[in-house]
């Protein structure tokens, strides 16, 4: 069985995989890096019992209140849409579907 929660996707996105597939993509080298920039520029502080803990960077996920955010998130998804035509074809996926079964 196959499931995606695309309400927690935003989180769990590979900034490696989001690279590589704008470079699959291709995009210009210039546009990459600018995107790159802006995924590197997150930081987090955490509130512990009332004080901001140490800035952390963190390694994967998209910023939801980012404008880009559906964008990026689309060519991540084009890359997953792609993976599985492929298993589809090489018939690692079989599908059934129980539409109205009680």
């Amino acid at each position: 069985m196959f499931k995606v929660d695309f309400e927690k996707a935003h989180d769990s996105v590979s900034w490696d995989f989001l690279l590589y597939m704008l470079r699959r993509m291709s995009f210009c080298d210039r546009w990459i890096s600018w995107i790159e920039g802006c995924l590197n520029s997150a930081s987090i502080f955490i509130l512990v019992n009332g004080s901001l803990s140490t800035k952390f960077i963190p390694q994967r996920g998209l910023r939801q209140e980012d404008p880009l955010v559906a964008f990026l998130f689309n060519v991540v998804a084009e890359g997953l849409n792609d993976l599985m035509r492929k298993a589809w074809r090489k018939n690692y996926l079989k599908v059934s579907c129980l539409v109205g079964t009680r």
